[in-house]
């Protein structure tokens, strides 16, 4: 075994797998504190990580990857990778539906309510400090390798990099993500007041039809959309391909989830996966019979939830499975360190992408250079993380 090897080894088996009831909530940075007690005494405490939420982030990440591979290889959506390979779209919900399902966790196990205030909008401002210096960062770079200087001097072509029209689409989903967190402690306060079962429903019922009618605006008012651009970022074509709105209502409805969601260690995560998988095929089933004009609701709704459910149920597969833990080692690691790679995986795959252009090669092979190599690149940086301990101070300085 090399030594890299053995430090990611000996750093996941640092963070095992533990399972409510005994967990404090999972924190939206990332980051899930466990407190474990030694037999029955609270000063003896460790904090520790929940490992399915873990590996749920780093598949819905390898997900991502994935898709921006294809991307870069030029795929097209009728070709037989793109209809058979790993699916695509998956990770753009799918990655703020865990943070509200987070967030959910968090706000169940969590008395102090005030601290969760305070916890959320701090990783909310990091969240969106990084999307700005990000996206000036990767877009100056793009157009300084590209010769193309002159936006560089504009005051507008900077507004927009910022913030609307990103180039690299990193807003549109880091800038829903944000702001999710920084309206999620009014979502709890909501949650709070639901002490009754009708409440509940009630509560619940809210919910859905919130993310149903955001989901819904594109469609019932498309020409209204085109004259307002603030409207059309917020419900339309949105900030980097991705509306806002919506996106925020994606991440109630992990909240939803997560407030339902009670992982028991009695339940077969065979069973669970099994369930979730004729969950995802009645959810496809039922789009596929749904008529256009609500196609966009149940899409964004209920299958995207089944896509959720699929991938909690996965993690928590592997995760349990012991054939599983020592070859799958390096999914939960992209979890533990979800901001850091979802912006490194860009720079590795794009890098091998120019790299890789004069040789001509077809779009299958490409795709499998940029998407292998982009994973062990990735595995490479963490690794050096483990091992570099200035490496990664630095990188937390920087909220990554």
């Amino acid at each position: 075994m090399s030594p890299s090897t053995d430090v990611v080894a000996a750093a996941l088996r640092s963070t095992p797998v533990v399972e409510p009831p005994s967990v404090r909530p999972a924190t939206p940075s990332g980051w899930t504190e466990v407190s474990v007690a030694a037999g029955w005494e609270p000063s003896r405490r460790k904090s520790e990580r929940i490992g399915y939420i873990d590996m749920a982030r780093g598949l819905f990440l390898i997900l991502m990857t994935s898709t921006h591979a294809m991307t870069l290889a030029g795929i097209q959506s009728t070709s037989f990778l793109a209809r058979w390979g790993l699916p695509r779209g998956w990770a753009t919900t799918g990655l703020i539906m865990l943070c509200g399902f987070m967030v959910a966790t968090f706000a169940r196990q969590m008395e102090e309510r005030s601290r969760l205030r305070q916890r959320v909008l701090r990783r909310a401002k990091e969240l969106l400090l990084v999307m700005l210096v990000s996206n000036a960062i990767m877009v100056g770079i793009r157009h300084l390798v590209a010769h193309e200087t002159e936006p560089l001097f504009s005051l507008a072509w900077w507004s927009g990099v910022l913030v609307l029209g990103s180039e690299w689409s990193i807003s549109g989903i880091l800038l829903p993500i944000g702001l999710f967190l920084v309206v999620s402690p009014a979502l709890v306060a909501l949650y709070d007041r639901s002490r009754s079962q009708i409440q509940r429903v009630i509560f619940a019922g809210g919910v859905l039809l919130f993310a149903a009618l955001t989901w819904s605006v594109l469609s019932l008012a498309p020409d209204g959309l085109a004259y307002l651009r603030v409207l059309d970022a917020m419900f339309g074509e949105g900030v980097g391909g991705f509306p806002v709105i919506p996106m925020i209502g994606s991440g109630a409805l992990g909240f939803l989830l997560g407030i339902f969601w009670q992982p028991s260690q009695k339940r077969s995560p065979l069973i669970m996966t099994l369930g979730a998988i004729l969950f995802f095929v009645a959810a496809r089933l039922l789009l596929s019979a749904t008529p256009e004009a609500l196609s966009a609701v149940v899409g964004r709704t209920l299958l995207d939830v089944s896509h959720l459910v699929l991938i909690i149920a996965l993690a928590l597969g592997l995760a349990h499975w012991r054939p599983t833990r020592r070859g799958l080692r390096f999914i939960p690691l992209l979890g533990r360190y979800s901001l850091f790679v979802f912006l490194a995986h860009r720079v590795v795959e794009q890098t091998l992408a120019i790299s890789l252009r004069p040789y001509g090669l077809s779009s299958a092979v490409l795709y499998v250079v940029c998407f292998g190599g982009g994973l062990i690149g990735l595995v490479e940086l963490l690794t050096w993380r483990l091992m570099l301990p200035s490496y990664d101070r630095v990188l937390r300085a920087l909220y990554l």
